[in-house]
């Protein structure tokens, strides 16, 4: 008895409908509308009196990491946002603009700091949060600080005020 296999039709690359992709037309493809971010403005250039040490270790390398106070802001979106300074033993310092999303557990940079002036970054991507590494006080200042949803309508000044009390854990 022979077996009749028979190979399903295919349709040149051609004539394939552009407005489907798998099997489902792309007005039922769901895709997650990004939330309304503000227009940001870039603040003033971070200067050393205005630098708080946060006290927090990066992982394998050797940073102390500033938070610039006068950016720290939270904004009506959500997004948190201010301006870091990681500054190796050589002293040059690394400085960016960024914004937590809370919520998503993402951050973004706006621009990095170079030789006193900003250098924009326009639309940068937003990425997730890893916690390890040079970027450890990201996960940090996320999760114990800007984004922890026990403070989530923390003003600015309770935020920088939370760096200071010794309830919190060593990080």
């Amino acid at each position: 008895m022979a077996l009749l296999c028979s190979a399903p039709a295919t349709t040149p690359a051609s004539e394939v409908d552009t407005e489907e992709l798998g099997g489902w037309k792309q007005d039922y493809i769901e895709t997650p509308k990004s939330r309304d971010e503000l227009d940001v403005s870039l603040p003033d250039y971070p200067q050393e009196k205005n630098l708080m040490d946060l006290g927090i270790a990066t992982d394998g390398m050797q940073y102390t990491v500033y938070l610039d106070k006068p950016t720290l802001q939270r904004g009506e979106d959500g997004v948190v946002r201010y301006t870091v300074v990681l500054v190796p033993p050589s002293g040059i310092w690394n400085v960016t603009y960024e914004g937590l999303r809370c919520g998503e557990r993402q951050y973004r940079r706006y621009a990095y700091g170079i030789d006193g002036s900003w250098q924009p970054m326009n639309n940068s991507p937003w990425r997730d949060v890893q916690g390890s590494g040079a970027n450890r006080y990201r996960g940090i200042l996320y999760e114990k600080y800007f984004c922890n949803p026990l403070r989530s309508n923390w003003s600015a000044e309770e935020m920088i005020k939370s760096f200071t009390e010794t309830w919190h854990e060593e990080m």
